[in-house]
Order: C-alpha cells, then sequence, then structure tokens
C-alpha cells in the first residue's frame, strides 16, 4: 500500500477513535491495508521501472506533505496516528538506503519476512488504492481544518 493511505487510514483512525485506542489500531490498520491488493510491481522489475521509482517519489512527498499540514495544524494526534500506521514500512525504507536504492528488497529477519510475504502488489493495484485516497482525503482535510 502506498505511505499516502497509510498515513491518511492512520490519522483518519486517530480523528474518530480515542487516543488510548487510536495507536495500536493505527498500527494494525498498516497490516489489514498491506493484505489487501495494491500497486507493486514484481520484485525483478522495480529497479528498472521509472514509472515504478516515480509513483514512489511522488507517494513520499504526498505523505510527507500530509504529515507537515498536521504537524502545522498542530494537529499531532494526527501526526502520530499516521506515522504509527506508516511506520512498519521504515525497516524496508532502511533496506532500500543502506542498499544503494535497490527496490528489489529481500527479507533479512522474520518480521520483514512476514511483512513481505503478507503484501499483494500488483500493477494493477492503483485501482484498489485511489478510492481509497479519493474517500480518504476530503475526511483528513475535513479533520485537520475542524480543528483549528
Amino acid at each position: 500500500m502506498t505511505a499516502t493511505n497509510h498515513v491518511l487510514a492512520g490519522a483518519l483512525l486517530g480523528a474518530y477513535l480515542p487516543l488510548p485506542v487510536a495507536i495500536p489500531a493505527a498500527l494494525a490498520s498498516h497490516f489489514v491495508m498491506d493484505f489487501l491488493p495494491h500497486f507493486g510491481s514484481p520484485a525483478h522489475e522495480r529497479n528498472n521501472s521509472r514509472f515504478y521509482r516515480e509513483i514512489i517519489a511522488a507517494d513520499t512527498l504526498i505523505s510527507l506533505t500530509f504529515g507537515f499540514c498536521a504537524l502545522l495544524l498542530n494537529q499531532w494526534v494526527l501526526f502520530i496516528c499516521g506515522a504509527i500506521a506508516y511506520s512498519p514500512d521504515v525497516a524496508l525504507v532502511r533496506y532500500y538506503i543502506s542498499r544503494g536504492g535497490n527496490l528489489n528488497i529481500q527479507a533479512t529477519d522474520r518480521f520483514t519476512a512476514w511483512h513481505l510475504k503478507i503484501q499483494h502488489e500488483y500493477p494493477w493495484g492503483l485501482i484498489v488504492e485511489l478510492p481509497l485516497i479519493v474517500v480518504m482525503l476530503p475526511l483528513f482535510i475535513t479533520q485537520l481544518l475542524n480543528k483549528l
């Protein structure tokens, strides 16, 4: 699942659930969303796919922008829950950076092996991800502006 969808889902859980419950719910949402079919390229094609790299770069910028907006508007719960929802992918980002930008991520521990195993990534997965963004983005913006 894209970082954008993870961040939006976590932030919305933080908006709609009481804080003690929102944090583990945001973390659990990551794995539920990763289990759904979502965008991705076959591992052996990722390093050579300009489209895949551009999607990942845009997704990273968008999700960071949402986090920055939450911080700028003093919406700490939205920021924290969004970050927690994304946090399991930090290990994958670390792998990517330590391997010189290699997008063909290999499991180096049991958690990463399980995390990669539950992924259901397909090039057509954008048709699952885009409606999620279309639904969650207005709710996120409403929550940001409601608290002003």
